[in-house]
């Protein structure tokens, strides 16, 4: 067994210098036939199943004790974790072949859910291009079968969803239309195993049962040598010892639900505890939702309809609490939400959610409220999960579509259906009730993977933009509600040990809702009295939008004009568990294929890509498809360089193997050209602004997390920076590793001070300026965090300074490109002349500040150490 896990291993190993140099990218047939970008996380596990599978790395991962057949991403729920499975069923077809893929799961609604995903075009939440998958200019195929066909259409993936249950009696009692062990001999498969958890078990009952499915998906997966199990689970827990025992050699990839939230992908979570009953609870929670609206609907942000869910422990307290909200909303008056209203104010805390909501209430026109609030929450908008025709799948897709719409639904009443399985965006408030509640750990594991689920985030448009991270997680404002989930739940000290518990070990960041702090600070009033800021600038560089002649031939895409190809991959031999048992290539050969204008006009043809009212998008000075055959400007002229086993030449090839090649280079030129593509560019012309016109003061919200591993958390703390003339802000609002930059700036800021008359150290933050860099030739902005500023009689030096922790540098190393490009000759300020310079550095991280201050003297203290005492460790 392998003595580390392999995630670790791959951790390491994918930040070796030597891979770092040609990592892998997520193919661009990846990108382009999925609807929505796969995210940075998605990215990597991607990347690291790239790695996996990377033929010519598979000695290393044998030898380091690990196989590539069975392999599991442990990635948090909501994370989109069947993104990854799409991206990946396409990375497999295209480049290994496979076409036979059966996703296997626990439960029917999760099934439904799952087509809907992958095999419904029309719906929302359908993953793949609406328009068609296109691989290669061939249309691709996902066809949904019970049983695999024995004759296949090359270009079409067959998918069988199914739940371990059911193939489980195929596989022990085979049946006419279904798959036997027999049939699944004759071809290579791919298992993907969805909240894989559900596979391994606790009770001795479940545990002959885990056993017995086990056993099944085992048969399958060892039928043949390349068949592969792909498992996906958010609730692996590795602290487990046969757990541990069973995975630590298969989990590629570790994202857990504090990373996630970390990350801004999810709402935050605060906790409202009440010693109030159900009743004031239900209320609480009624007019919470009902502000969110109203929030939302002040700021044009239009249809925003926040859901409230009741949990109930049984399925009678559920009805019984059902028939009581209904009562509530009935009995609504002006006079009795007066008296609520004013009772609670008085018993909340003064700086929590729930006393501003109270506030706001008072000061509207309540009989227009009420009559709205009995128009939203009336029966026919409440549904309670619980009932006998909710079991069936047609109600599963309804309550995965709460956000529609046309779906009016504002109450969800549940006891245990919908703690898996439930896609729903716009949840907003989870109300424990209190009544028949269980206090041990086992209710509250239950409690947190609920609370879980309900913090996906909903990507609201906003200001005629839709994002899908939060926007206002440090803003003073009360759109923040729109970016936040509330569980109401009861003070009770050993129930809230629990809970604690609970939801640290499923790594869910939450606070209570009091704990939230508004940070502020100012500038300094020394230093709004300086030159330095009445008469001062930075510099920001200008932009511009792309012209026709930007694009004016192919070689602007950085399409080279002769393309080298591999017309049959390089083999290997692998064992049973996927490992190489010989690694050595089959020797090649290469050969110019000389391209007929036929096939060109023929391989176009084939690829939508190339229609030309699409080309004129990109190729505005194109005037005809015979140009893009017969012009030098573009393909006339290409040579194709393609890789043959020893001994064939492409005359062995067949007229529609020549064209597939042609196909291949197309798609590639396809990819280049909508990658390079760009509507505006920044450029290496700096213009000033006024200092004093970009700084102001500036507020930022915090929640202090009380839950969630404070590890996976950039705790935001103030500190004040009183006596510290070059910091230009009364206090520092920052995380510890931008606050371990500016404690090290302060440790030789006097050695500065001897060389420069004016020596400032500015935080740029998103909430004090709107200072921004473009990266040159292309579109994507960026703000530094801070900026030093030091002048003489002689320069004035704007240093670029980027704290970035290790794991963001990848991600981010186009920031450093154009922090680096900032030091070239070619940068032109307007109206300065050559006393200005600007000056970029490489990321500050704690593991690297002796590189980072030599850097930083080599630029602005003549090569000689600003600080001598920097620790080497």
């Amino acid at each position: 067994m392998a003595q580390e896990r392999l995630y670790d291993w791959l951790e390491t190993e994918m930040r070796t210098l030597s891979y770092s140099m040609n990592p892998h990218e997520v193919p661009e047939y990846v990108k382009t036939n999925l609807k929505d970008d796969l995210r940075p996380y998605q990215e990597e596990a991607f990347r690291r199943f790239q790695f996996m599978q990377d033929n010519t790395l598979a000695t290393g991962v044998s030898d380091a004790g690990f196989q590539r057949k069975h392999l599991l991403f442990n990635m948090a729920t909501g994370s989109g974790k069947t993104m990854v499975m799409a991206s990946l069923m396409l990375y497999l077809f295209k480049e290994f072949n496979y076409q036979n893929f059966i996703f296997l799961v626990n439960t029917d609604a999760i099934i439904k859910k799952t087509q809907e995903n992958m095999l419904n075009s029309q719906s929302k939440k359908y993953l793949f291009d609406p328009q068609g998958l296109v691989i290669d200019g061939q249309s691709i195929v996902i066809q949904s079968v019970e049983s695999f066909p024995t004759v296949k259409d090359k270009n079409t993936l067959y998918l069988k969803l199914t739940t371990i249950q059911k193939v489980h009696g195929e596989l022990t009692r085979p049946k006419e239309n279904g798959i036997s062990l027999d049939s699944l001999s004759d071809e290579d498969i791919v298992i993907l195993g969805d909240e894989a958890h559900h596979f391994n078990a606790s009770t001795k009952k479940e545990q002959a049962q885990e056993k017995s499915w086990e056993q099944t998906i085992a048969n399958m997966l060892y039928l043949r040598p390349n068949n592969k199990l792909l498992e996906f689970s958010a609730t692996i827990n590795m602290d487990d010892k046969n757990m541990a025992e069973k995975y630590s050699n298969k989990i590629i990839y570790k994202y857990d639900l504090g990373e996630f939230m970390n990350d801004g992908y999810s709402k935050n979570v605060l906790r409202l505890q009440s010693s109030e009953n159900d009743e004031e609870k239900m209320k609480d929670a009624l007019l919470l939702s009902q502000y969110r609206k109203l929030v939302a609907r002040s700021h044009g942000i239009k249809a925003f309809k926040p859901i409230i869910m009741f949990k109930s422990s049984k399925i009678k307290i559920s009805e019984q609490k059902q028939a009581d909200f209904n009562t509530i909303i009935e009995d609504l008056t002006v006079e009795s939400l007066v008296k609520y209203l004013k009772k609670r104010q008085s018993s909340v805390a003064e700086n929590g959610t729930l006393a501003k909501v109270f506030a706001f209430f008072l000061n509207q026109d309540l009989d227009a409220i009420i009559r709205e609030i009995q128009e939203d929450f009336e029966s026919r908008n409440i549904l309670n999960a619980n009932e006998k025709n909710m079991l069936n799948v047609e109600n599963a897709v309804l309550l995965n579509t709460l956000e529609n719409l046309n779906n009016p639904i504002r109450v969800i009443f549940a006891v245990a259906k919908l703690n898996e399985g439930w896609d729903v965006l716009n949840l907003y408030d989870i109300v424990r009730i209190s009544e028949g509640a269980g206090v041990t750990r086992n209710a509250t594991d239950s409690e947190a993977q609920l609370v879980g689920r309900g913090a996906r985030y909903f990507p609201y448009e906003y200001q005629g933009k839709q994002s899908y991270k939060r926007r206002f997680d440090k803003e003073n404002t009360d759109l923040r509600i729109l970016e936040t989930l509330h569980y109401h739940t009861i003070n009770e000290k050993g129930y809230l040990a629990n809970l604690e518990k609970s939801m640290n070990a499923v790594n869910l960041i939450s606070a209570r809702d009091e704990t939230v702090t508004v940070y502020a600070t100012k500038l300094k009033q020394s230093f709004k009295k300086t030159r330095v800021y009445q008469e001062g600038h930075f510099f920001v560089n200008e932009r511009r939008a792309t012209t026709a002649e930007d694009y004016a031939s192919l070689d602007k895409f950085t399409i080279p004009k002769e393309w080298e190809t591999d017309y049959i991959g390089t083999t290997f031999e692998t064992n049973y568990q996927g490992q190489v048992i010989q690694d050595e290539e089959i020797q090649r050969e290469w050969e110019y294929l000389q391209v007929d204008q036929r096939f060109f006009k023929k391989a176009l043809q084939r690829n939508p890509f190339y229609r030309f009212d699409n080309l004129k998008t990109y190729l505005p000075l194109l005037k005809s498809k015979d140009e893009l055959i017969e012009s030098e400007d573009y393909f006339k002229g290409v040579a194709l360089r393609v890789s043959l086993p020893k001994g064939q030449t492409l005359a062995d090839l067949t007229a529609m193997e020549k064209l597939e090649l042609v196909d291949r280079f197309l798609a590639y030129c396809a990819d280049k050209i909508k990658r390079n593509f760009k509507k505006e560019i920044g450029l290496k012309t700096f213009h000033p602004l006024a200092i004093r016109d970009t700084l102001k003061d500036y507020e930022v919200v915090v929640a202090h997390s009380e839950t969630g591993n404070k590890q996976t958390t950039q705790v935001i703390q103030s500190t004040t920076m009183k006596g510290k003339d070059w910091f230009v802000y009364t206090d520092a609002i920052m995380n510890g590793l931008e606050l371990g930059l500016v404690n090290l700036m302060g440790s030789f800021i006097h050695r500065l001070e001897e060389k420069y008359a004016q020596v400032y150290l500015i935080r740029n933050d998103e909430k004090a300026t709107r200072y921004k860099l473009t990266e040159f030739g292309g579109p994507r902005g960026y703000m530094p965090d801070f900026i030093l500023y030091l002048e003489n009689e002689t320069f004035v030096y704007q240093i670029f300074i980027e704290p970035k922790g290790d794991f963001l540098e990848k991600q981010d190393s186009w920031k450093q490109d154009l922090l680096y490009a900032l030091n070239g000759d070619d940068i032109e300020l307007i109206g300065e002349d050559h006393h200005v310079r600007l000056i970029g550095l490489k990321f500050y991280n704690s593991n690297n500040k002796r590189e980072f201050v030599q850097e930083l003297s080599d630029k602005v203290n003549d090569g000689q150490l600003l600080d001598g005492r920097i620790d080497i460790f």
